[in-house]
């Protein structure tokens, strides 16, 4: 039986935007520090990778590298860099640190023991700095990456219920650091975003500040051509072929490319249904990106997602599961939504009452963090499960079906 997580007001849904947010661009992650510190009572906060086989630490990033920290004074962290880390007692035991736990200072080293060692006395002490909690998100060989809280002595060792909120952390942090990795593995940050775009299960043109094309998948093609509802034109144009679909269709990009995710209630983006004489029809979402970042490419502004709305063609059920602890009924309407079927259709399709796909849409946007239903599809489309849905098909074998 699946259960549903309830994020309250503890500031949890805000962490997990600020870590999309510092997944697609590096230097947010300081920004992730701030809040993650507050929501966690700690004074100092840090991103970094420890090396066992040689006790060597990672503290800061770059566009191939995760490391940053808060509220922790940078002679310190140099000295915690060049000496500091080989007497950190916190890590003494590798074994105690496995990738997807929750450890605390008190389960590493007993903390009545700690004032002992030259690690509190010269490091931690001279700080105000006593208790720590961290996430260990990854662990690779005998390197893991973490991220961390510290706080003083004063402020009591971290309760259950802090290392609990900090748990439900964790996937949305592998799946940030992976798409870091996925999307700054080298200075040509356009060129390996524009690779994943024709792996993606749907269709997707990337539009400029002028809404004109900057680039169109292989999926965006096909249903294109097979449909002849939507045709790309000289001079950098996306078209569609019925008259009034497309005075609608440029509209939504021009609203679309000049907005840029500012914000407001017209840049959750457009949902236009295109219908052929031969009863063809395709959904097009047309979605602003990221005012500070462009997900898919240096310059996009914009996007248009096509789908085929009653084609089958890949699921991301399992993905929306397992990313926003959607059940399986409520993933079933996520996909639905995102492949452009409305909520009564969808009804119809399964069979049900539109009470029935109502609550349930109500659950899913709630985890997802999203009230109206457009900003509801256009975090699905422009957040990570499209990318991670990618890195799954990299790892599943193509079966004889296909």
């Amino acid at each position: 039986m699946a259960t549903s997580i309830q994020i309250t007001d503890d500031g949890t849904v805000g962490l997990i935007r600020s870590i999309y947010d510092s997944a697609l661009d590096a230097a947010r992650w300081n920004d992730f520090l701030v809040g993650f510190g507050k929501a966690f009572h700690s004074e100092a906060t840090v991103v970094w990778a420890n090396d066992f086989s040689d006790r060597s630490v990672q503290i800061t990033g770059g566009p191939a590298s995760l490391g940053a920290f808060h509220g922790l004074d940078p002679a310190f962290m140099e000295s915690f860099a060049s000496h500091y880390c080989q007497c950190n007692v916190w890590t003494e035991n590798e074994h105690l640190h496995q990738e997807g736990l929750i450890v605390n200072s008190s389960e590493m080293f007993p903390d009545q023991r700690l004032s002992g060692t030259e690690w509190y006395a010269d490091w931690l002490k001279p700080q105000d700095l006593f208790y720590s909690c961290a996430a260990v998100v990854e662990k690779r060989d005998q390197r893991s990456f973490n991220v961390t809280a510290v706080r003083s002595s004063r402020l009591g060792a971290y309760s259950q219920d802090e290392m609990g909120r900090m748990r439900l952390l964790v996937p949305h942090l592998q799946t940030a650091f992976a798409l870091h990795r996925r999307l700054h593995r080298s200075a040509a940050l356009s060129q390996a975003s524009l690779s994943v775009l024709d792996a993606l299960p749907m269709g997707v043109v990337l539009l400029d500040e002028r809404a004109q094309v900057m680039h169109v998948s292989q999926k965006a093609h096909a249903l294109a051509e097979s449909t002849q509802l939507l045709r790309f034109g000289t001079g950098a144009t996306l078209r569609a072929a019925v008259h009034a679909d497309d005075l609608r269709l440029q509209q939504a990009m021009l609203s679309a490319a000049t907005m840029m995710g500012a914000g407001s209630v017209a840049s959750a983006g457009t949902a236009l249904r295109l219908r052929g004489t031969a009863g063809e029809q395709l959904h097009a979402m047309v979605a602003p990106l990221p005012r500070w970042s462009s997900p898919f490419g240096e310059g996009a502004a914009g996007a248009v997602f096509i789908s085929d709305p009653y084609g089958s063609g890949h699921s991301l059920q399992g993905m929306l599961q397992s990313l926003y602890k959607l059940t399986p009924a409520e993933a079933r309407l996520a996909q639905a939504l995102v492949n452009g079927l409305t909520p009564h259709e969808y009804a119809q399709q399964q069979e049900v009452s539109i009470h029935t796909v109502r609550s349930q849409y109500k659950s899913a946007a709630s985890k997802v963090g999203a009230n109206r239903q457009a900003d509801f599809v256009r975090t699905l489309l422009t957040g990570p499960a499209m990318l991670r849905w990618n890195r799954q098909q990299e790892r599943t074998p193509p079966s004889a079906a296909d």
